[in-house]
Protein backbone atom coordinates (compact mmCIF):
# COMPACT_ATOMS: atom_id res chain seq x y z
CA UNK A 1 0.00 0.00 0.00
CA UNK A 2 2.83 2.38 0.90
CA UNK A 3 4.55 1.76 -2.44
CA UNK A 4 1.32 2.56 -4.32
CA UNK A 5 0.89 5.81 -2.39
CA UNK A 6 4.55 6.65 -3.02
CA UNK A 7 4.15 6.08 -6.79
CA UNK A 8 0.98 8.19 -6.94
CA UNK A 9 2.57 11.01 -4.93
CA UNK A 10 5.71 11.06 -7.08
CA UNK A 11 3.62 11.23 -10.27
CA UNK A 12 1.61 14.09 -8.79
CA UNK A 13 4.79 16.01 -7.93
CA UNK A 14 6.37 15.44 -11.35
CA UNK A 15 3.14 16.48 -13.08
CA UNK A 16 3.04 19.68 -11.01
CA UNK A 17 6.73 20.30 -11.71
CA UNK A 18 6.09 19.90 -15.45
CA UNK A 19 3.13 22.31 -15.42
CA UNK A 20 5.23 24.96 -13.68
CA UNK A 21 8.20 24.41 -16.02
CA UNK A 22 5.86 24.82 -18.97
CA UNK A 23 4.41 28.03 -17.54
CA UNK A 24 7.44 29.68 -15.91
CA UNK A 25 10.50 27.94 -17.38
CA UNK A 26 12.47 25.18 -15.66
CA UNK A 27 15.13 27.58 -14.40
CA UNK A 28 12.50 29.58 -12.49
CA UNK A 29 10.87 26.65 -10.68
CA UNK A 30 11.83 25.82 -7.11
CA UNK A 31 10.67 23.16 -4.68
CA UNK A 32 8.88 25.91 -2.73
CA UNK A 33 6.99 26.93 -5.88
CA UNK A 34 5.99 23.34 -6.55
CA UNK A 35 4.71 23.05 -2.99
CA UNK A 36 2.69 26.23 -3.36
CA UNK A 37 1.30 25.08 -6.72
CA UNK A 38 0.25 21.67 -5.37
CA UNK A 39 -0.75 23.02 -1.95
CA UNK A 40 1.77 20.61 -0.50
CA UNK A 41 4.43 21.27 2.17
CA UNK A 42 7.90 21.63 0.54
CA UNK A 43 9.34 19.13 3.03
CA UNK A 44 6.90 16.50 1.69
CA UNK A 45 8.19 17.13 -1.83
CA UNK A 46 11.76 16.84 -0.56
CA UNK A 47 10.84 13.51 1.03
CA UNK A 48 10.40 12.16 -2.52
CA UNK A 49 12.78 14.45 -4.42
CA UNK A 50 15.50 15.92 -2.24
CA UNK A 51 16.75 18.30 -4.95
CA UNK A 52 15.91 19.73 -8.37
CA UNK A 53 18.24 17.32 -10.15
CA UNK A 54 16.10 14.37 -9.01
CA UNK A 55 13.01 16.21 -10.22
CA UNK A 56 14.60 16.59 -13.67
CA UNK A 57 15.36 12.84 -13.73
CA UNK A 58 11.71 12.18 -12.88
CA UNK A 59 10.68 14.54 -15.65
CA UNK A 60 12.72 12.56 -18.19
CA UNK A 61 10.73 9.41 -17.29
CA UNK A 62 7.57 11.46 -17.75
CA UNK A 63 8.77 12.59 -21.21
CA UNK A 64 9.27 8.96 -22.27
CA UNK A 65 5.82 7.92 -21.06
CA UNK A 66 4.17 10.82 -22.89
CA UNK A 67 6.11 10.32 -26.12
CA UNK A 68 5.30 6.60 -26.28
CA UNK A 69 1.60 7.50 -26.50
CA UNK A 70 2.32 8.65 -30.09
CA UNK A 71 2.78 5.00 -31.06
CA UNK A 72 -0.53 3.72 -29.69
CA UNK A 73 -2.67 3.98 -32.89
CA UNK A 74 0.09 2.28 -34.92
CA UNK A 75 0.45 -0.54 -32.38
CA UNK A 76 -3.32 -1.11 -32.29
CA UNK A 77 -3.50 -1.27 -36.10
CA UNK A 78 -0.47 -3.53 -36.40
CA UNK A 79 -2.12 -6.01 -34.01
CA UNK A 80 -4.85 -6.49 -36.63
CA UNK A 81 -2.66 -6.38 -39.75
CA UNK A 82 0.58 -8.10 -40.66
CA UNK A 83 1.59 -5.13 -42.79
CA UNK A 84 2.77 -1.75 -41.60
CA UNK A 85 0.90 1.28 -42.92
CA UNK A 86 3.79 3.64 -43.84
CA UNK A 87 1.53 6.66 -44.18
CA UNK A 88 0.01 6.17 -40.72
CA UNK A 89 3.45 5.64 -39.21
CA UNK A 90 4.89 8.78 -40.80
CA UNK A 91 1.84 10.84 -39.86
CA UNK A 92 2.18 9.73 -36.23
CA UNK A 93 5.94 10.26 -36.10
CA UNK A 94 5.55 13.80 -37.40
CA UNK A 95 2.31 14.53 -35.58
CA UNK A 96 1.86 17.83 -33.75
CA UNK A 97 0.73 15.67 -30.85
CA UNK A 98 4.37 15.45 -29.79
CA UNK A 99 4.02 19.12 -28.82
CA UNK A 100 0.73 18.46 -27.05
CA UNK A 101 2.07 15.47 -25.16
CA UNK A 102 5.16 17.30 -23.94
CA UNK A 103 6.25 20.92 -24.26
CA UNK A 104 9.31 21.50 -26.47
CA UNK A 105 10.61 24.25 -24.20
CA UNK A 106 10.63 21.92 -21.18
CA UNK A 107 12.19 19.13 -23.25
CA UNK A 108 15.11 21.28 -24.36
CA UNK A 109 15.54 22.85 -20.89
CA UNK A 110 15.95 19.35 -19.48
CA UNK A 111 18.21 18.41 -22.38
CA UNK A 112 20.56 21.30 -21.50
CA UNK A 113 21.44 19.42 -18.28
CA UNK A 114 23.01 16.64 -20.38
CA UNK A 115 26.04 18.88 -20.94
CA UNK A 116 26.64 19.22 -17.19
CA UNK A 117 25.30 16.05 -15.59
CA UNK A 118 26.41 12.58 -16.68
CA UNK A 119 23.44 10.81 -15.05
CA UNK A 120 20.92 13.04 -16.82
CA UNK A 121 22.84 12.54 -20.06
CA UNK A 122 22.58 8.76 -19.65
CA UNK A 123 18.85 9.01 -18.89
CA UNK A 124 18.29 11.05 -22.06
CA UNK A 125 20.25 8.47 -24.00
CA UNK A 126 18.03 5.72 -22.55
CA UNK A 127 14.93 7.71 -23.48
CA UNK A 128 16.01 7.97 -27.13
CA UNK A 129 17.05 4.31 -27.19
CA UNK A 130 13.64 3.19 -25.86
CA UNK A 131 11.84 5.20 -28.54
CA UNK A 132 14.00 3.55 -31.19
CA UNK A 133 13.35 0.08 -29.74
CA UNK A 134 9.60 0.72 -29.78
CA UNK A 135 9.80 1.79 -33.43
CA UNK A 136 11.93 -1.24 -34.31
CA UNK A 137 9.33 -3.51 -32.67
CA UNK A 138 6.63 -2.01 -34.88
CA UNK A 139 8.77 -2.35 -38.01
CA UNK A 140 9.41 -6.01 -37.12
CA UNK A 141 5.66 -6.72 -37.29
CA UNK A 142 5.64 -5.99 -41.02
CA UNK A 143 6.16 -9.24 -42.95
CA UNK A 144 7.73 -7.30 -45.83
CA UNK A 145 10.44 -6.03 -43.49
CA UNK A 146 11.10 -9.34 -41.73
CA UNK A 147 14.47 -9.83 -43.40
CA UNK A 148 15.58 -6.21 -43.20
CA UNK A 149 17.82 -4.56 -40.60
CA UNK A 150 14.99 -2.84 -38.72
CA UNK A 151 17.33 -1.63 -35.99
CA UNK A 152 19.32 0.39 -38.53
CA UNK A 153 16.11 1.52 -40.20
CA UNK A 154 14.70 2.81 -36.88
CA UNK A 155 17.98 4.66 -36.29
CA UNK A 156 17.83 6.33 -39.70
CA UNK A 157 14.19 7.35 -39.19
CA UNK A 158 14.92 8.92 -35.81
CA UNK A 159 17.91 10.83 -37.15
CA UNK A 160 15.52 12.53 -39.57
CA UNK A 161 12.79 13.05 -36.93
CA UNK A 162 15.08 14.52 -34.29
CA UNK A 163 16.80 16.83 -36.74
CA UNK A 164 13.45 17.84 -38.19
CA UNK A 165 11.90 18.73 -34.83
CA UNK A 166 14.93 20.72 -33.78
CA UNK A 167 14.79 22.71 -37.02
CA UNK A 168 11.00 23.02 -37.20
CA UNK A 169 10.85 24.43 -33.66
CA UNK A 170 12.52 27.60 -35.00
CA UNK A 171 10.05 28.15 -37.86
CA UNK A 172 7.08 30.38 -37.06
CA UNK A 173 5.59 30.89 -40.51
CA UNK A 174 2.91 28.17 -41.03
CA UNK A 175 3.47 27.96 -44.78
CA UNK A 176 7.21 27.46 -44.42
CA UNK A 177 6.65 25.01 -41.55
CA UNK A 178 4.27 22.84 -43.59
CA UNK A 179 6.57 22.93 -46.61
CA UNK A 180 9.57 21.72 -44.57
CA UNK A 181 7.42 19.17 -42.74
CA UNK A 182 6.27 17.68 -46.06
CA UNK A 183 9.92 17.30 -47.13
CA UNK A 184 10.88 15.47 -43.92
CA UNK A 185 7.81 13.21 -44.04
CA UNK A 186 8.55 12.29 -47.67
CA UNK A 187 12.13 11.46 -46.74
CA UNK A 188 11.03 8.95 -44.07
CA UNK A 189 8.26 7.56 -46.25
CA UNK A 190 10.73 6.92 -49.08
CA UNK A 191 13.04 5.16 -46.65
CA UNK A 192 10.30 2.81 -45.41
CA UNK A 193 8.87 2.09 -48.85
CA UNK A 194 12.28 1.45 -50.40
CA UNK A 195 12.99 -1.15 -47.68
CA UNK A 196 9.58 -2.78 -48.23
CA UNK A 197 10.10 -2.94 -52.00
CA UNK A 198 13.46 -4.77 -51.68
CA UNK A 199 11.66 -8.02 -50.86
CA UNK A 200 9.16 -7.74 -53.75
Amino acid sequence: MKSIIRTIRKKEIISGFYELCKRDGLENVSIAKIGNHLKMPPNLIMHYFSNKRLLVLGLIDYILHQYQLIYKPIILKSEKDSKLDPNLLVDRLFSREWNLLFDDGVFFSCYAFTFRDKTIKNEYKKLHLKLRITLKTMLDKDEELSFRNTELMAEKIFVVIEGAYYYLSMIEDPKEYNHKLAIFKEQVLDLIQSEQSVEK
